[in-house]
């Protein structure tokens, strides 16, 4: 992460110059900067909020009672783990039902089959919108092979991505085998705390839910109505914060197919290296810009302005999150019981040993 910033920083110091970098700030409309970025902050946290809408709509349609307050956060939290660690799209999907189910004690089926379906859902909506940008793309005079080639890999990515989801969501077998590996994996590392019987037979428990919890969503398609309505909002609103950041520094003429195309590049660039993609997408993001016809000093600044969005304020904000989950796990009462049971137990098995020197 250090390494991209200080590449970044090198990138404007030797390509853009910070005189110009400061000759553009120096210009800048001060009440236009603060009213349209502060809407793009805004537009951002309202984005995942419609995220956690669109899932807490699935959970009740399986009727599992869940916060919308609680999946706002966990949303926050699941983005964190997704940009910290690489590995896109799964471990952030994982922290996420691991929430809800330590929550509310549901079957982990059920709500893995309503996180995977919301999954489903955003991952078709995009597919649709890399499209639009492809063809958006194509229908300019002079496409730029690197931007084409790259949605074109990101839309294949995403189709496959999509092709596993509904794999594991039709196909019966496929969560069983993907519970054989876990329980390979598990005896490999040794992890003798968790007994291969009672791992079996939760495990067998909730895959039967689990596919319950489709068999709601295939035969009665209404319920997916809402949620992908939500997810549309979602994407809406991201666009819309591209479009307020080059507000919010004067440049008011560019069309929504930029915007389309800068959105799916930022998503594709991010999802594949995650945290590794700090100082690199903001270098394709400048060049990028500049490609459109943006000044190179507020190409930069845009980009500059734009990661703060969609990197930086989710690892701020899901880094937070993490700290007041914690919190208030401890803040349980039935969570501080258990850890009184615990240390109970603990000073009482320490006793003995105390004792045993002065006999």
């Amino acid at each position: 992460m250090l390494i991209g910033l200080i590449a970044f920083a090198l990138y404007l110091y030797f390509f853009v110059g910070f005189t110009e970098l400061s000759y553009v700030l120096e210009n800048l409309n001060p009440m236009d900067y603060a009213f349209f970025y502060s809407l793009a902050v805004a537009g951002t946290l309202l984005s995942v909020l419609f995220i956690a809408a669109s899932w807490h709509s699935l959970l009740s349609s399986l009727s599992i009672k869940a916060k919308l307050r609680s999946l706002f956060l966990y949303t926050w939290a699941g983005t964190f783990v997704d940009l910290i660690v690489p590995c896109q799209a799964v471990c952030g999907e994982v922290t996420r039902i691991y929430l809800v189910r330590k929550d509310n004690r549901e079957s982990y089926g059920a709500i893995a089959a309503s996180s995977i379906t919301n999954r489903i859902i955003s991952y078709v909506i995009s597919s649709v919108g890399l499209l639009t940008g492809i063809v958006l793309l194509l229908s300019r005079a002079a496409a730029d092979p690197f931007l084409l080639n790259l949605l074109i890999i990101a839309l294949i990515g995403t189709v496959i991505y999509l092709v596993v989801l509904f794999y594991i969501a039709f196909d019966q077998k496929a969560p069983k085998k993907l519970a054989t590996v876990v329980f390979k994996l598990l005896k490999a590392l040794k992890m003798k705390r968790f007994s291969p019987e009672e791992l079996s037979r939760k495990a067998e428990d909730a895959l039967s839910v689990f596919h319950q919890g489709f068999e709601t969503f295939r035969k009665s398609p209404k319920h997916i109505i809402k949620p992908m309505i939500f997810q549309l909002l979602s994407l809406l609103l991201n666009i819309a914060v591209y479009m307020l950041v080059f507000y919010s520094i004067g440049i008011k003429d560019l069309y929504i197919d930029f915007f389309i195309i800068a959105y799916f590049i930022v998503g594709t660039v991010q999802i594949a290296a995650a945290v590794f993609s700090v100082g690199t997408l903001e270098i394709i993001l400048t060049n990028l810009f500049v490609l459109y016809g943006v000044p190179l000093g507020l190409s930069g600044l845009a980009a500059t302005l734009l990661r703060f969005l969609t990197f930086w304020l989710p690892v701020l904000v899901g880094y937070v999150t993490v700290q007041v989950i914690g919190a208030r796990s401890l803040l349980n009462p039935k969570a501080r019981e258990g850890l009184a049971a615990q240390q109970n137990i603990e000073e009482k098995s320490a006793e003995p040993q105390k004792k045993e020197p002065e006999a």
